[in-house]
């Protein structure tokens, strides 16, 4: 008996080439078996890395991808920038984004399973966003006179809307209505504050109406869902 002189294979003496790796019998392997048995190893290993890695570890490997790439962006734009108009003006605003999304991807990746922490984050960040753009921009004050109002207000209907759909023992037609009420809600608080912001009065007049629309809708959403007592499955009703 003989034996293949790349992969090891035992060859019967009627057989002129390896049927495992076609070598031709006698023949000697341009790479050794030893060494391509290495390669072949570590290419696996390569290949198979991923799916070893854990939850967190992807996500902090996510958020480090993220970081290198955002900074990378910041840099570049700046230098175009600078390089074009001899100061940096526009360049800031990528800047900005590129802090407040990496600030977001920093929350998700530490905090995944924390709610408080994650919806806490994530609100500080879109405030510093909008801080920043109004500091960087005509510096006014209406990032805080009436962006951070108008974000406070969205947070706050948020955690209401997460809080009831948590309490809920049935999520039907009421989640749709506590929806559309949070909606009509947040509409008429961000006319108030542009209103308060621009005439230092409250007026008004389009959240008035559209309010007027959706409020009664989510009422009526409310009395089908609670008059039929029937828990109807949102995902099978609009076939998702």
């Amino acid at each position: 008996m003989s034996y293949c002189n790349y992969c090891g294979v035992e060859l019967d003496t009627n057989m002129t080439f390896c049927p495992l790796c076609g070598l031709s019998r006698g023949e000697k392997p341009s790479v050794p078996h030893e060494s391509k048995s290495k390669q072949f190893n570590s290419e696996n290993e390569i290949q198979n890395g991923s799916k070893n890695l854990t939850n967190a570890q992807k996500r902090k490997l996510f958020w480090e991808i993220s970081g290198i790439i955002l900074l990378s962006g910041s840099i570049a734009t700046m230098t175009i920038n600078l390089i074009l108009n001899k100061t940096i003006s526009w360049s800031l605003y990528n800047v900005v984004v590129s802090i407040a999304l990496f600030a977001n991807i920093s929350c998700f990746t530490f905090s995944p399973n924390k709610v408080f922490f994650l919806v806490l984050g994530n609100f500080f960040s879109n405030a510093l966003l909008i801080i920043l753009l109004d500091l960087i921009s005509s510096n006014t004050g209406w990032g805080i006179k009436l962006g951070i109002p108008i974000l406070v207000s969205l947070y706050a209907l948020l955690v209401m809307v997460f809080w009831i759909v948590k309490i809920s023992k049935h999520h039907g037609f009421n989640i749709l209505a506590v929806i559309f009420f949070a909606i009509g809600i947040f509409l008429i608080c961000t006319e108030i504050f542009i209103s308060l912001y621009f005439k230092n009065a409250i007026q008004l007049r389009w959240s008035i109406i559209v309010g007027s629309c959706l409020i009664p809708i989510s009422i009526l959403l409310l009395f089908v869902h609670y008059r039929l007592k029937v828990e109807i499955k949102l995902r099978r009703f609009f076939d998702i």
